[in-house]
């Protein structure tokens, strides 16, 4: 689900970076300005079609970062770099900095629900287990 006061952050964020107003935000995304002025206002929240204009407008910032929060940090250390491993994306691209699941805590009582593989094209996939 969408944190809507984090999104508003980032829009902020986003408007101040690159010197815009509301309404030449608007503009640049291709929408009208009281879409702006109501999700800034949190009277409405963003479609997808707003989100998905917003990233076609700007090149340097990705999905993730406009949706996405950082995680909180946990008390679980970091794996060492030798515990890493390499892996590659179905298009062949190697992924660096994966932990092996050697490293990772798993517990035997939590059920797998969902797995999603997600892309840096913003693409992905979704694999739930079957019953």
């Amino acid at each position: 689900m969408l944190n809507i006061d984090y999104f508003i952050s980032r829009l902020e964020e986003l408007m101040d970076n690159h010197q815009l107003s509301a309404a030449a935000f608007a503009e640049k995304i291709g929408v009208q300005r009281s879409s702006v002025s109501h999700i800034l206002s949190k009277r409405n929240k963003p479609s997808l079609e707003f989100i998905l204009k917003i990233n076609a407008a700007f090149d340097s910032i990705g999905l993730d970062w406009l949706l996405l929060e950082a995680p909180k940090t946990s008390n679980t250390p970091l794996p060492a770099q030798s515990e890493l491993q390499k892996t590659s994306d179905p298009s062949g691209t190697e992924i660096k900095n994966l932990p092996s699941s050697e490293s990772l805590p798993i517990s035997t009582t939590d059920e797998v629900v969902q797995i999603i593989q997600l892309y840096q094209d913003g693409s992905f996939r979704t694999f739930s287990p079957k019953s």
